[in-house]
């Protein structure tokens, strides 16, 4: 929220609604006037949040059951378990916890997700990358693309391991969201890694994830934006589908392509919509995401102890998903504070939108709720909610 790029489009949202709604910036909170504290998380005062109640936050206080992706990954499984109908049994890649406090524990470890052991054996004697059985090792609170490998042999996984845990404390690599030191986490997932994903020879034969910005609001209402981004990666996967430390074909994290010379973001993100493919083939994926993300919400929503939705909360997630060559849709993680800058400044009017949907709908329904709003304005609200879609709502009534 304090990178510019972002606050000058939040703070342009919120302009339109005054002077019903005034924007402060200073501290301390004045909890005696409705008001909207839109911070960054470690910044946002918790406890005058939770006992107002007129003031309200721009994220849930606990909702490390989405966005930590082993907490995400057990919870899923759980709701599973219960729902073996779930959309989610198939949309989303098989994912095992894997804990590990030294590589020397690597044989105990592997005995948890037996799985991904026989899948190493099953790749012996098998030369097509594209036959091999691969997987994706992501520590569960990193994101960026930081400290992400593929691997699909015992002997790379360990050299991999090795090398995360013999890194010099002066060399650590701190994740900026978490603050943690990429080689000091103990708990990661593994997911099996989609090694046949949907490749468009009008853009290179690129391998690419969609990103969708969802918004939560309240005790809990759950929309998907319409504006989905295509995110690539700058070399063909087709000619690296077999060199797994060729990141810049298997990691498609605009974050990381930025370091590199040359970087093209017109070439990096494309509009969901704009792609190229037929109509019924893009409709058929947003509906796979919508299900997706319906059943996602009800899965963790269930777990109190990991997600707790506050009635005077909303927050922005960024989604990432990948199709694989047959368009079908997989969802891999979830972020909080999505990193808005990636969309860059020629599709700019994407997060302005999804800002401007936001901030609607905190007015409409948190802000202004018991306001006298003129006509107009609650037609602009309604105008700048168009291209939100209601996926889920609390009473597990799912609207998709």
């Amino acid at each position: 929220m304090d990178e510019p790029y972002v606050q000058d489009i939040l703070l342009a949202a919120f302009a339109k609604y005054a002077p019903l709604l005034a924007v402060q910036t200073a501290e301390p909170i004045n909890a005696s006037t409705r008001l909207m504290h839109w911070r960054e998380y470690e910044k946002i005062d918790w406890d005058t949040v939770h006992r107002s109640t007129t003031v309200f936050a721009n994220a849930y206080c606990i909702r490390k059951g989405l966005i930590r992706k082993a907490q995400m990954a057990f919870n899923i499984q759980l709701f599973v378990a219960k729902n073996p109908d779930s959309i989610l049994k198939t949309g989303v890649p098989d994912t095992w916890i894997f804990e590990l406090d030294d590589v020397d524990y690597l044989d105990e470890a592997l005995m948890e997700c037996y799985e991904v052991e026989n899948g190493m054996q099953a790749n012996e004697g098998v030369d097509d990358p594209r036959l091999r059985e691969q997987f994706i090792l992501k520590p569960s609170l990193t994101g960026r693309g930081a400290g992400i490998y593929v691997f699909d042999t015992r002997e790379r996984l360990e050299s991999l391991l090795e090398s995360e845990f013999e890194s010099d404390d002066e060399e650590e690599d701190e994740d900026e969201e978490s603050g943690q030191a990429v080689s000091q986490i103990r708990e990661w997932v593994i997911q099996r890694y989609i090694n046949r994903p949907l490749l468009l020879p009008t853009h290179g034969n690129r391998k690419f994830h969609l990103r969708v910005y969802v918004l939560a609001a309240g005790d809990l209402d759950v929309f998907v934006y319409r504006h989905m981004l295509a995110l690539f990666a700058p070399r063909p996967y087709t000619e690296s589908a077999g060199d797994l430390d060729d990141q810049r074909a298997h990691l498609t994290n605009t974050c990381l392509q930025a370091k590199h010379e040359g970087f093209d973001e017109s070439d990096a993100v494309r509009l969901f919509w704009s792609l190229d493919l037929a109509q019924d083939k893009l409709d058929r994926i947003f509906d796979q995401i919508c299900k997706i993300l319906s059943d996602t919400f009800a899965a963790v929503s269930n777990e109190s102890t990991s997600f707790q939705a506050w009635g005077n909360c909303i927050e922005q997630f960024g989604f990432d998903f990948l199709l694989d060559e047959d368009c079908n849709a997989f969802m891999l993680e979830a972020n909080a504070y999505p990193d808005f800058k990636q969309t860059g400044d020629g599709l700019k009017s994407v997060v302005e939108g999804f800002m401007a949907a936001s901030v609607a709908t905190a007015a409409d329904s948190l802000l202004l709720k018991d306001a006298d709003v003129p006509d107009d304005l609650h037609q602009m609200m309604e105008a700048d909610r168009t291209d939100l879609v209601k996926v889920f709502s609390r009473n597990n009534v799912r609207n998709w």
